[in-house]
């Protein structure tokens, strides 16, 4: 059997049956076969390799015998986590090795309990091998998660450095979101073949992918009113200064939110604004592409691409974070005509975009410059602008109102009245004297 009587049995008890990933792959890595599994974000692919792997360690032989590697902290805790929760039914043991955790309780810790599988980043991780706490030469399995950002030209030295110490018959597991893994370099590096194993990856039909035509202000605006409807979302900026302008922007309105990937030295750790939106303590959670790879967020309602990405792979995993496990899920593009132009001709037919309906203005506040010249008024004097900039004297209100412009014939035509000066019955007393108290 691919997987061991005690994790079939809870698996049986929290699911109904696998996804078509972990129904793919079971088999053939418990068989020791090198694979590439290819699936969606959110179809279950951490238990699709934590579940063989757990049936194929020898609880008796104390040294590790599998290494997980992932492309970020959050990714590797999370994937520790549930690694624990199953390994704990077979004793198995478990330990994590990632940057920002004190190095030395880690070295210690490694060489007194040998756990059986080590979960970690790779720079964590080579610094554990350099320093003699890891043992590499035991290890019968390696794991890449999120494998399209871990196998990069940019790890090369570190990447090569890891093979040069891993056994000629390690066991390669490689999974992904996306397609853009090299297998060749796989090959050439850690001379083994990978056999490529994909399933279901079109679009999930659970997520709703919608766009709205909006310019900078109106992207702050659009924003705002999320916040201030309770509407929880994760939002995507494709550079830093980006996610740290619009967040200024935010909290001057009293937005709920926060960040993680921002450069703010205020803000709390990344671990507490992550705890506090899965809470749903804080409504709209900030993040760049790097700093939200591998998170799991259960149930997230909406993912928005405040900043357009700039490709399908990197879309694909920014979708990937809602509609997990077929649930329903929304995708809120926020972008100017050419973003959106862009932006469908870069996904071509694998996704559709329809046009968003705002729920929480009237139609004109949608309506922006950068909207296409069919969708504006046919008479240019009927057009508004809007300010979506929060003023000091209206922070308790967070936007801004609109202020209809007059035409401008109507303008020029009247003159202006001249205004008569009233005399205060307060004559004498100060300004201040004739205002109210709030």
């Amino acid at each position: 059997m691919a997987i061991k009587p005690e994790l079939h049995d809870k698996f049986n008890n929290q699911f109904e049956k696998p996804t078509p990933i972990q129904d793919a792959v079971w088999e053939r890595l418990s068989a020791g076969e090198n694979i590439f599994g290819l699936a969606p974000t959110g179809t279950g692919k951490t238990l699709a390799f934590i579940l063989p792997m757990l049936s194929r360690i020898d609880v008796k032989v104390k040294r590790t015998q599998v290494l997980i590697l992932a492309p970020s902290q959050e990714l590797a805790m999370q994937t520790t986590a549930v690694a624990r929760e199953w390994g704990t039914l077979v004793g198995v043991s478990v330990a994590s090795l990632i940057g920002g955790a004190n190095g030395r309780r880690q070295s210690d810790k490694l060489k007194k309990e040998k756990p059986h599988i080590v979960i970690g980043t790779l720079g964590r991780v080579l610094t554990m091998v350099d320093g003699g706490a890891l043992k590499l030469n035991g290890i019968q399995t390696i794991i890449f998660d999120e494998a399209d950002a871990m196998l990069t030209d940019e790890r090369h030295d570190s990447l090569q450095e890891l093979a040069d110490q891993l056994p000629e018959d390690v066991q390669l597991g490689l999974f992904s979101a996306t397609s853009g893994v090299d297998l060749k370099y796989v090959a050439d590096t850690f001379h083994q073949e990978v056999r490529p194993i994909s399933v279901g990856t079109d679009a999930p039909a659970s997520i709703r992918h919608e766009f709205q035509y909006v310019d900078q202000k109106a992207r702050a605006n659009m924003l705002i009113q999320l916040a201030r409807h309770n509407q929880q979302a994760l939002v995507f900026f494709n550079t830093i200064s980006g996610l740290v302008n619009m967040q200024a922007t935010l909290r001057h309105a009293h937005a709920s939110v926060m960040s993680i990937g921002s450069n703010d030295k205020r803000q709390v750790q990344r671990a507490d604004a992550l705890r506090l939106f899965k809470k749903g303590e804080v409504t709209l959670l900030l993040v760049t592409d790097v700093a939200a790879r591998g998170l799991d967020i259960e149930d997230l309602p909406l993912v928005v691409n405040a900043q357009i990405p700039q490709s399908k792979k990197t879309y694909v995993h920014r979708t990937g974070r809602t509609g997990r496990m077929g649930k329903p899920g929304r995708v809120l593009n926020l972008g100017n005509d050419h973003d959106i132009r862009d932006l469908k001709r870069e996904l071509g037919d694998d996704f559709e975009l329809i046009k968003a309906v705002n729920s929480f203005a009237d139609k004109k506040d949608a309506l922006t410059k950068n909207e296409p010249s069919e969708r504006e008024h046919s008479n240019g004097n009927d057009r508004e602008k809007t300010n979506t900039t929060p003023s000091t004297a209206q922070n308790t209100q967070n936007v801004t109102p609109k202020i209809k412009q007059k035409p401008t014939s109507e303008i020029m035509d009247k003159p202006k009245k001249k205004k008569r000066l009233k005399v205060s019955k307060d004559k004498g007393k100060p300004k201040w004297a004739n205002k109210r108290e709030s």
